[in-house]
């Protein structure tokens, strides 16, 4: 902060994730910001990550507040910008609505547009409902701008990009997969549930495994489908991790596999090309937009061609996998907290 700073930015934030707190404090050291505080939902117990305030940020767990103490908290802040994490929370959307008049209110949303009556009829009531609410929107990609679009908010108060990885871990896991090797382990890092894709992903390996025994490939993660995991001996299941945790997995891995049946984003995406691992992600995953070219770092495969993307794979040569991990690098720069906090400075303006 310096005496030219001037913006007090509120976010009011569903569940906390690392790499957004990454992009919070990098906001809070911004010339221009005087405070970021941020109101959020109880931390998931399925992904029960470490948080606190810092000097850049101010945390506030919105369970401890009743709706007068979060409209008094909010209003004691008195802040310049307003971001808010989609319009399901009928406490946010109160406040959203009882700012929006002042200062620009900002939405995020990571649905794609699918053209369903929910969504048309979202969009025909936008007038009367979203955008009094909110006059700015902030996605995390291309997937997501028709439905802005449709939604009726303007390129000039639109951005991309909301959703981004925290590179600094991730840059010395590249460091320390250089010159090195790969094993033969395939990763995934993920919730343990249906929409992920992940009982396919096991039936799939343990089927190529016949052929391939000196692969394996290693789970992280937990989930509702915990209980139902296949058991088998080049499958490990390491449960959930701490990033801290998650390294040494990430330096030795040679790829790394997203079967996602549904992913509106899929930060980890970016967070693995940072990382420099070559790139197999399903059709379904936001990211792969932006951090999967095929035929360089990777495939983005239809899940019925999951079997076969696996199976020629893990024919590469170390020669291919190196240089598709160098690509999947240079590719993870196109998504950076410098350029996440342009796009909130951006939004921020009256």
């Amino acid at each position: 902060m310096t005496a030219t700073a001037s913006h007090r930015i509120l976010f009011l934030y569903s569940e906390l994730a690392g790499y957004f707190l990454a992009c919070a404090k990098e906001l809070g050291k911004a010339e221009w910001v005087e405070e970021v505080k941020i109101i959020h939902w109880p931390v998931n117990p399925e992904a029960p990550f470490a948080f606190g305030s810092t000097d850049e940020y101010e945390l506030i767990d919105k369970s401890g507040l009743d709706r007068g103490a979060l409209e008094k908290s909010v209003a004691d802040f008195n802040p310049t910008a307003l971001v808010c994490s989609g319009w399901m929370d009928s406490d946010y959307n109160r406040i959203a609505r009882q700012w929006r008049p002042k200062i620009p209110v900002v939405l995020t949303f990571d649905n794609w547009w699918t053209g369903s009556l929910k969504q048309r009829i979202a969009g025909l009531t936008a007038p009367f409902y979203i955008r009094r609410h909110f006059n700015r929107v902030w996605v995390p990609g291309e997937p997501q701008l028709p439905f802005a679009r449709k939604l009726g908010f303007s390129d000039e108060h639109t951005a991309t990009g909301f959703y981004c990885a925290d590179p600094e871990p991730f840059l010395k896991v590249w460091e320390a997969r250089k010159n090195r090797e790969p094993a033969k382990k395939l990763l995934y890092v993920g919730r343990y549930l249906p929409l992920k894709g992940v009982q396919e992903l096991w039936s799939a390996f343990a089927s190529l495994s016949d052929d391939h025994p000196e692969w394996e490939l290693h789970c992280i993660g937990t989930g509702d489908l915990w209980e139902e995991r296949t058991i088998h001996p080049k499958i490990f299941h390491h449960g959930f991790l701490q990033p801290h945790e998650l390294t040494p997995h990430l330096i030795d891995a040679a790829g790394f596999v997203m079967p996602s049946k549904k992913e509106p984003w899929g930060v980890v995406l970016h967070e693995m090309a940072i990382a420099g691992l070559p790139l197999l992600a399903s059709h379904q995953v936001g990211s792969a937009t932006v951090f999967v070219k095929y035929g360089q770092n990777g495939n983005v495969f239809r899940e019925t061609a999951l079997a076969e993307v696996l199976g020629t794979f893990v024919t590469l040569t170390d020669d291919a996998l190196a240089d598709m991990g160098r690509k999947s690098h240079d590719l993870g720069h196109l998504h950076s907290v410098e350029q996440w906090t342009m796009s909130c400075h951006k939004l921020s303006q009256p």
